[in-house]
C-alpha cells in the first residue's frame, strides 16, 4: 500500500487535482512546485485556481495533515512514486519543447535511486517517456518509469477522475505492474500499452476534439457569410437527431487542444493537414469576428467591451485564451477596448461587468460565462455561442 507520493508541479491545474484525489484516499502528498505564490495559497487552504469541490478536498487534506511542500529542488522529498505534472509547450515554430522535462529529470537525478518510480502525467511528444528513461539510465539510474495521462475536463478533475478508464504506458513489465498496483487504489479499470501508444492516444483524442470544434466554426462562418441563421440551422441538425451532434461554434483555445494538435503534426512529419486546417479555422475565427464588427460599425469612435477573458466558460484560466487575441486586434481599430471576467484575478486591466457594460458602445461575448445570460442592455452584442 502506497502511503506517500511526490508530485512535481503539484500546485498546477493537473498536479494539484491529482494531489487532492490522492489525499482523498488518505495518501500523503509532497507537493513540489516553483510557484511559491500558489504554494502559499494552498497552505492557507485556498485553491490557486478554479476546481469544482477543490476547496472542500483541500481543507480536508490540510485538516488531516496530508500535505507537505517544497519549492527548491534541494528540499524535495523523493518517494517511491513520483509524479511529474509540468506543462509541455510548443515553440514559435509550432514544434514541441522538451527542455522543461529534460531539465527536471536532470535535477531529480542526484536524488533518485533504483527503488523510485517516475510517472509522467504531462502530455508529451511520442517517445518522450522512453527518452527520459534512457536519460536516467545513461546516468546509472535504472528506475521505473510510466506514462499516465490525465483525461479530465479542466476544473472537473475531482468529479471525472474515476468516470473513465486510466491509460498506462510503462517502459517495462516491472514498471507496469507497480504503476497498476498504485492506480488500483483508485480504480480497477486500467488500460495498459506501450508508452508511445499511450502518448499518441492522448494526442489523438485532443486533436480529434480540436478538429470537431473547427468543423462547427467553419459551418458558422459559411452560414454567417451567406447571411443565414446558424442557430436555426444547428437546431435543425441536432434536434432529436443523434447523428447531428455538433459542438457550438466559439473560441477554441486553452493550454491543451491547440498545442497537442501541433505536437501530433510534428510527430507525423508535418503530414497532418486536418490539424493544420483546424488550427487555421479556430485561430481565424477571431479575425472573422473582428472583420464582421468592422463592417457593421465605425470602430474608430467606438469603445468595445469584451466579456470573458478565460479560455473557456466558468474557468479562471487565461492560458492561450483567444480573448486576448481579440483584444489585441480590436485595439488596432477601435477607440478603446475594455475587458471583464468574473473569475480572472491575475489581469490588472479587467474591470467590473457593470463598468464595461456602461462604458462600452459595443459588447462581445468572448467566453460564455453563465453570468452573461442575465445581461440586459440595448447595446449591440456580438455572440457566436449558439448554446449560450
Amino acid at each position: 500500500m502506497i502511503k506517500e507520493i511526490t508530485i512535481i508541479g503539484g500546485a498546477g491545474h493537473v498536479g494539484l487535482a491529482f494531489a487532492l484525489i490522492c489525499t482523498s484516499k488518505n495518501i500523503k502528498v509532497h507537493i513540489h512546485d516553483i510557484n511559491k505564490k500558489s504554494i502559499n495559497l494552498i497552505k492557507k487552504g485556498i485553491m490557486p485556481h478554479k476546481e469544482k469541490n477543490g476547496s472542500v478536498f483541500l481543507k480536508k487534506a490540510i485538516r488531516k495533515n496530508l500535505l507537505s511542500y517544497s519549492s527548491e529542488i534541494d528540499n524535495i522529498k523523493i518517494n517511491k512514486i513520483n509524479v511529474i505534472c509540468l506543462g509541455t509547450p510548443i515553440d514559435e515554430f509550432l514544434n514541441p519543447q522538451y527542455n522543461i522535462l529534460i531539465d527536471i529529470i536532470k535535477k531529480l537525478s542526484p536524488y533518485l535511486n533504483n527503488n523510485n518510480h517516475i510517472i509522467i502525467r504531462s502530455t508529451v511528444y511520442p517517445g518522450t517517456t522512453r527518452f527520459l528513461h534512457q536519460l536516467l539510465v545513461n546516468n546509472n539510474k535504472n528506475i521505473k518509469m510510466s506514462f499516465f495521462p490525465e483525461r479530465f475536463v479542466q476544473g472537473l478533475a475531482l468529479e471525472e477522475f474515476n468516470k473513465f478508464p486510466h491509460l498506462v504506458g510503462s517502459i517495462n513489465r516491472k514498471s507496469e505492474n507497480e504503476c497498476k498496483k498504485f492506480l488500483k487504489i483508485f480504480s480497477k479499470d486500467i488500460i495498459t500499452m506501450k508508452p508511445e501508444e499511450a502518448e499518441v492516444t492522448k494526442l489523438f483524442l485532443n486533436s480529434y476534439r480540436y478538429i470537431q470544434f473547427s468543423i462547427a466554426n467553419q459551418f458558422f462562418k459559411i452560414a454567417d457569410s451567406a447571411n443565414l441563421n446558424y442557430e436555426k440551422i444547428n437546431y435543425a441538425m441536432t434536434h432529436k437527431y443523434k447523428r447531428g451532434k455538433i459542438p457550438s461554434p466559439g473560441f477554441t483555445a486553452g493550454p491543451c487542444l491547440f498545442k497537442d494538435t501541433m505536437q501530433l503534426r510534428a510527430f507525423s512529419n508535418h503530414n497532418f493537414s486536418l490539424g493544420m486546417e483546424a488550427m487555421s479555422t479556430n485561430e481565424g475565427l477571431v479575425n472573422y469576428l473582428v472583420d464582421k464588427i468592422k463592417r457593421e460599425n465605425n470602430l474608430s469612435n467606438k469603445i468595445v467591451g469584451i466579456l470573458g477573458m478565460s479560455f473557456k466558460a466558468e474557468s479562471d484560466d487565461i492560458r492561450n485564451s483567444l480573448s486576448y487575441k481579440l483584444k489585441k486586434i480590436l485595439s488596432l481599430h477601435s477607440k478603446n477596448v475594455l475587458t471583464s471576467d468574473p473569475y480572472v484575478k491575475n489581469d490588472k486591466d479587467i474591470k467590473s461587468l457593470n463598468y464595461v457594460k456602461n462604458k462600452s458602445d459595443i459588447l462581445v461575448i468572448a467566453t460564455p460565462h453563465k453570468i452573461y445570460n442575465k445581461l440586459k442592455t440595448k447595446k449591440t452584442i456580438y455572440n457566436i455561442w449558439i448554446d449560450f
